[in-house]
Order: structure tokens, then C-alpha cells, then sequence
């Protein structure tokens, strides 16, 4: 017997004495229902907690801190290996001049030396002369002392004079790189737990500084949770999540591209013919690259703090990406593999452009109708040239203008002619469409929403499409 009010096992005797008028059952029917319960749970825990815990790669954490290091110690010894090159390449200059410096010495002196035994001859002949004190002797005598009165030939030495530059510490730590902290523990928050909604949600709306007669061109997140904003006023406001604007910053020309550092200071372009990227440090606008005969058509930062930027030259016959590392080229991206051009030419359209986070480099070619994209080497992965389905409503050329990358690797696209935000695989294969006004700025932040604003109206919307799954 078992009883139910004081939850433990009776016998016969006390079911009548101690747990007389308790709720009694039968026993065997409390063992079953506890039998079945230890089954679950058993099962439970086989298949479903225990696969938790296994899963759980305790070397990968530490595998991930060796490739860092690994990481450091590469760029360390790349940089040591340019400079070490630098100043074997001035080593070499000057000990060449030594060289010559060496030989003219050495001829020098075999002049000096050979001048020394005319002299010598010449000091005798002039004492035999005198020690013979004949008329005829005396009379031939000729001086030759004009030949050699200016002395030897002197070494007027030509050799360089070394000034070092300035070592600047803050130059050599953009060329360096950074450290970008990532969470390693993010129980509850993990990338792999984040799935599409079926139905995303526009979480708020933010009046930007821009609507009525000012048009809004670009949205940009920052590590502040703010936003930065540029259209066609000449400047770059700085807003919080209610449309305070927290900064402004006035440009020369309207702002055609923007991109923030690792430092999350503003690197920005101008509008076309202008040839500069610039940098706002949050005190004042300097020149980061004068591209001379190019004009910036679209920028953006790597993972590892490098800065790519697409251009187009003046003449509109090239067209190309160009990566940075602390000001210095480092990769130029231009042809296919068949010497063929990557991205559209006669034209100066946007090439705004975002690196994957697979290193994969996506660039939204406006004029050739296509988003292509590349490895960090430069070799084409794949185009995508819009959703060719025919269940497709949106039927107009697919015109991408701006483009963004979320957590799992998909690739957002602005669609300018359709107004729709694409959402492709990092494979290229379309996945979804997110329709919200979107000509006015395309971006995700950190919670991995997308944010996306309103050309005409200067409304952000900051849309939820990814949620946990629980």
C-alpha cells in the first residue's frame, strides 16, 4: 500500500493505526507510474540533455586564442619583414657610395702617390743642378713648379645623409590592427539559436534629421547603439533611438558612402568627381587617401581593420577594389580569371560594398545589375542578379545600391528600383525578400536587426526579422 498524504510506502497493520483515514493506493500502480518516469527522464537525459554537454568543445575556445595569437605573430613578422626590407634597400644605396667612394679614394691616392715620385725626381734634378754649377746645366733648368703647386686632387666626399622619420605610435597601430572583443560565453544569446521570423516585425521608427525637402541616402549603426546619417545637405548627423541628434558634422560636398573604423571613428567619400576618403576623429575632418585620378564609389571595413574601397577612375574606363592597410595598398581586385573585368565600366554608379563573415567581399554593382562577389584573394564566388523566379512580384530590374551582412553569412541587398531588401545565402541563392522602404539606408546592428530608412520620409525602421529559437 502506499499513501498518498504522507508519501511513503505502509503496511497493512498501519494503513488501519498510523495512516488510518489517509488517501491509500495500491502500490504496484505508484511503482508504474514511477517506473515510467525514471523512463522519461532516462530518456531525456540520453538524448536530449547529455548531447548538450558533450557537445560542448572545450579546445575550441582555445584553438580560436592560438589562431589569434598565430594571427598577431604573422602581421608582426610581415611588418618586420617590410621594414627590414626598407632598410636593407637604404643599407644597400650607401654602401654602394661607399664603394665608389672607395675606388675614387684609391685612385686618389695611386695619382697622389705617382705625383710624390715626379716630385721626388724633380727635387734631385734641381740639386744635381745646383751641386754641378755649370753654365749649361743652369741654363736649361725650366721650373715646374706650376704643375704641381694646387697639391694632390682632394676627395670631395658625396655621400647621403640619413634622416629617420618620425615613428609614430598611433600609425603603426592602425597598420598594426586591433583586438575586436567577441563574447565567448553567450548562454541564451548563441548566433546558432537565432532563425528567420515568418513574419518579421518593425520594432520602432525614428524620425531622422532628413524628410520634407531633405532626401536620406544612408544608415549606420555604431558599437553606441547609435546611428549615423548622411543625404543631400552636406552632412552627417549622429542620432540616438528617438532622433535626438547627438553631433553634426558638415562636409564640403553631399556624403556618398560611410564606414566607421575599429577605432568607431566616421571614414566617409564624397560624391562623384571627388578623390579623397576622409576620416571624422570626432574633433576634425583630415585626408585618409588622395586616389588621384579615381573617385571613391563605396567603402567599408574589413574584420581585421583593413579598409576596402571601390572606385572608378575619372574617365569611367576602370573600375575596382583596393584594400588598405594603415594607408598602404595591399590588394588590388579588378579582372576575373579570365582577364575579364569584375565590375561594370563607362558608368559612375555606386559600388557600395560589405566584407561577409566568411572574408567573402560583397559588392553591389548598380549600373551592371548584379551584387558580385569575391574571396579576399579577388576570385569571383558567384553573381547574383536578382530573384528569377517567376512567382516573383517584384518584376523591375533589379538595381542593388546598398548592401549589408548579418550573423549567419546572408547578404542583404537594397533593391533601389523595387524598394525591397533581398536576403540571399552566402551562396548566392535567394532566400527571402524583407519589404520595407529601404532607399534611404540599409544597415543591421548589434542585436541583428535590420535597420533600414526612408528615402522620401527620412524614417528608420528597425525591423526584427531574426528571433531565438527557444
Amino acid at each position: 500500500m502506499f499513501c498518498n498524504d504522507c508519501h511513503e510506502p505502509s503496511c497493512v497493520l498501519c494503513v488501519t493505526s498510523e495512516h488510518k483515514k489517509h488517501d491509500i493506493t495500491n502500490i504496484e500502480g505508484i511503482l508504474e507510474k514511477c517506473k515510467q518516469k525514471i523512463i522519461s527522464d532516462l530518456n531525456e537525459l540520453e538524448n536530449t540533455i547529455r548531447p548538450k554537454y558533450a557537445s560542448v568543445d572545450a579546445e575550441g575556445p582555445f584553438m580560436d586564442f592560438d589562431k589569434v595569437l598565430s594571427a598577431i605573430q604573422e602581421q608582426e613578422d610581415n611588418i618586420c619583414k617590410d621594414v627590414r626590407e626598407i632598410g636593407s634597400h637604404i643599407k644597400d644605396e650607401i654602401v654602394k657610395q661607399k664603394r665608389e667612394f672607395e675606388q675614387k679614394t684609391k685612385e686618389v691616392r695611386s695619382s697622389a702617390a705617382e705625383a710624390g715620385k715626379e716630385l721626388n725626381e724633380i727635387i734631385q734634378n734641381s740639386k744635381d743642378v745646383l751641386h754641378s754649377n755649370t753654365a749649361a746645366d743652369i741654363l736649361r733648368y725650366q721650373s715646374k713648379n706650376d704643375n704641381y703647386r694646387s697639391g694632390p686632387q682632394q676627395m670631395q666626399p658625396t655621400y647621403s645623409i640619413f634622416s629617420p622619420g618620425q615613428i609614430r605610435q598611433d600609425h603603426l597601430k592602425e597598420m598594426f590592427g586591433t583586438i575586436q572583443n567577441q563574447s565567448s560565453l553567450t548562454k541564451g544569446k548563441q548566433v546558432n539559436l537565432l532563425k528567420m521570423m515568418a513574419k518579421p516585425v518593425v520594432i520602432s521608427t525614428i524620425q531622422s534629421p532628413y524628410g520634407a525637402n531633405k532626401a536620406l541616402w544612408r544608415v549606420l549603426c555604431d558599437e553606441a547603439e547609435t546611428i549615423w546619417t548622411c543625404g543631400n545637405d552636406r552632412e552627417m548627423y549622429e542620432i540616438d533611438h528617438t532622433g535626438s541628434i547627438l553631433k553634426s558634422v558638415k562636409a564640403t560636398k553631399n556624403v556618398f558612402a560611410l564606414s566607421l573604423n575599429m577605432n568607431q571613428e566616421l571614414i566617409f567619400s564624397e560624391v562623384w568627381p571627388d578623390n579623397k576618403v576622409y576620416k571624422y576623429d570626432g574633433h576634425g575632418l583630415t585626408v585618409v587617401i588622395n586616389l588621384l585620378h579615381w573617385s571613391p564609389r563605396g567603402l567599408c571595413h574589413s574584420r581585421n581593420g583593413d579598409l576596402l574601397v571601390s572606385m572608378r577612375t575619372m574617365d569611367e574606363t576602370q573600375s575596382m577594389v583596393v584594400r588598405y592597410a594603415g594607408g598602404i595598398e595591399t590588394k588590388v581586385i579588378h579582372r576575373d580569371v579570365n582577364g575579364s573585368p569584375l565590375f561594370s565600366v563607362k558608368n559612375n554608379h555606386a559600388l557600395l560594398l560589405s566584407e561577409n563573415g566568411n572574408e567573402d567581399i560583397c559588392v553591389a554593382d548598380y549600373a551592371g545589375e548584379a551584387v558580385v562577389v569575391v574571396n579576399p584573394e579577388g576570385e569571383m564566388r558567384f553573381q547574383y542578379r536578382g530573384n528569377s523566379s517567376a512567382q516573383s512580384k517584384h518584376q523591375r530590374s533589379f538595381k542593388p545600391l546598398q548592401i549589408a551582412n548579418d550573423v549567419h553569412q546572408q547578404i542583404l541587398i537594397q533593391d533601389f528600383m523595387n524598394n525591397v531588401v533581398h536576403v540571399i545565402d552566402s551562396t548566392g541563392h535567394f532566400v527571402l525578400y524583407l519589404e520595407y522602404p529601404c532607399n534611404g539606408g540599409l544597415t543591421v546592428d548589434l542585436e541583428h536587426n535590420l535597420v533600414v530608412g526612408d528615402h522620401d520620409t527620412g524614417e528608420i525602421r528597425m525591423v526584427r526579422y531574426m528571433q531565438r529559437d527557444l
